[in-house]
């Protein structure tokens, strides 16, 4: 891990979509005390991985650390730009994870071929992620979901509330596909962060919600629906 001081636990639960009203009831109404910190967004991401989906795979054996790296913006996702995006290293060691993050200046077109896009983000991005850029070097998906947002009134706890998903194979295409989604199963997911010194309030939270807690990788789901579109 990069910090500790950057790290965190995360823990998640999914649900089916129609139950959408509901799981916005457990977070608005939950004792903690959730308040709104940020209005409702898109949020796109662009992952990249190995030749052979080193990243994925790590994921699918049960890897204990385990890493992915993408790009992400916010907005509408057939938007032809993407406007000082950010680049993210997010490293997860069990249940505890951490970002390396990084606000590029430079602006992708998406509807340029990815021989061009990648060289842009690689430039902007500058020598400090080198190595991983070198070694994820393969966009392999696009995936966009709604995101909304809460925290407790002191900010210890934070949760996010993620829906209306969708994920597009990069794999074997000269531009991006923003067209062409695969057959994503649409999950609800309710995500709750806090640093490891709140790690027994966290549960505490957690054990509120009327459903266990779970895995769930929005990146793992989004490659393994593109196979199912094989």
């Amino acid at each position: 891990m990069p910090s500790e001081n950057n790290l965190r636990y995360e823990l998640k639960i999914t649900c089916a979509p129609y139950l959408l009203s509901q799981a916005r009831s457990w977070l608005k109404l939950h004792p903690a005390g959730f308040r709104v910190p940020y209005p409702p967004r898109q949020v796109n991401n662009l992952y990249f991985d190995t030749l052979t989906l080193s990243n994925f795979n790590a994921n699918q054996v049960g890897v204990s650390v385990r890493q992915k790296l993408r790009l992400r913006w916010y907005g509408a996702l057939r938007a032809r730009t993407a406007v000082a995006p950010t680049l993210e290293l997010k490293l997860k060691e069990n249940l505890l994870g951490d970002k390396k993050r990084q606000v590029l200046d430079c602006v992708v077109d998406w509807q340029r071929p990815f021989t061009e896009i990648v060289p842009i983000i690689n430039q902007a991005a500058g020598p400090a992620w080198r190595p991983w850029l070198n070694t994820a070097v393969r966009p392999v998906l696009i995936n966009c979901y709604r995101r909304e947002y809460f925290a407790t009134y002191d900010g210890a706890i934070r949760a996010t509330l993620d829906y209306a998903q969708k994920a597009f194979d990069q794999r074997m295409v000269v531009r991006p596909n923003l067209q062409r989604p695969s057959p994503l199963a649409d999950l609800i997911v309710i995500e709750l962060k806090a640093a490891p010194g709140d790690s027994e309030r966290l549960q505490a939270v957690m054990a509120q919600f009327p459903i266990p807690r779970g895995r769930n990788s929005k990146y793992v789901n989004g490659i393994a629906a593109t196979w199912k579109r094989e």
